[in-house]
């Protein structure tokens, strides 16, 4: 057996929003084909800059030596995901500290934190906490851009800590989300639209279209 060693590092959750409604939708097939494209996706764009660790589900765990090195690669990605027709949204959470790494498995307070920053996301963000956020700042750097999203107690930890959203430029592209499988739609190419409440929803599939009809309240507040 390996010896324990001490790592400190970047841990970053991040995984593919609303894949249980897409798994419903779409069935596990489609779903395990979603999943092996986002692998594809964290090889092309974290390469050498980090690794990823280890998946379960739709779940990435990626580490990185510093905040910057992985913003720098989620940047990447979610360029790429940005790019894809009919493909997911997804979500991350970054903490910066210390591990032990025993046997290819890191433990600690810093992983935990790291994956209960990303359960807060919603699809599209970036969270991290104030050692990320302030070494981010630090670096001046023009392209992101750090916003305050208040003290969050999260599952399991005695203190609320500060969360912080970190927003890319170039990010805000316009793409709708498909209401019953949160695929994101670009709006030019979908499969269908329909109007209610004085509004416009687009779906990926007609199969989304048909579900939709059937039960709006479903998958929208009235």
């Amino acid at each position: 057996m390996s010896a324990d060693r001490n790592i400190e590092a970047t841990f970053c959750f991040a995984d593919i929003a609303g894949y249980t409604a897409l798994t419903d939708t779409h069935g596990e097939l489609a779903a395990a084909d979603l999943v092996d494209e986002f692998v594809e996706l964290i090889g092309k764009s974290v390469g050498s800059r980090g690794h990823l660790q280890s998946l379960t589900g739709d779940c990435a765990f990626l580490i990185f030596s510093d905040p910057l090195v992985a913003i720098d690669a989620l940047s990447a990605l979610y360029r790429l995901v940005a790019d894809r027709q009919n493909f997911p949204v997804i979500r991350a959470g970054l903490h910066h500290g210390s591990s032990l790494y025993r046997g290819n498995s890191h433990f600690g307070s810093a992983v935990n934190i790291a994956a209960r920053i990303a359960a807060q996301a919603i699809g599209g963000q970036i969270l991290c906490s104030k050692q990320i956020a302030d070494m981010i700042v630090q670096a001046g750097l023009a392209d992101i851009a750090v916003k305050h999203q208040g003290a969050v107690l999260l599952k399991n930890l005695p203190q609320p800590i500060d969360l912080y959203e970190l927003v890319l430029s170039g990010s805000s592209r316009q793409y709708a989300i498909d209401p019953v499988c949160k695929m994101q739609v670009d709006t030019q190419r979908a499969a269908g639209d329909l109007h209610f409440n004085d509004r416009t929803y687009w779906f990926c599939s007609l199969a989304c279209v048909e579900r939709f009809a059937k039960q709006p309240s479903s998958y929208i507040q009235v």
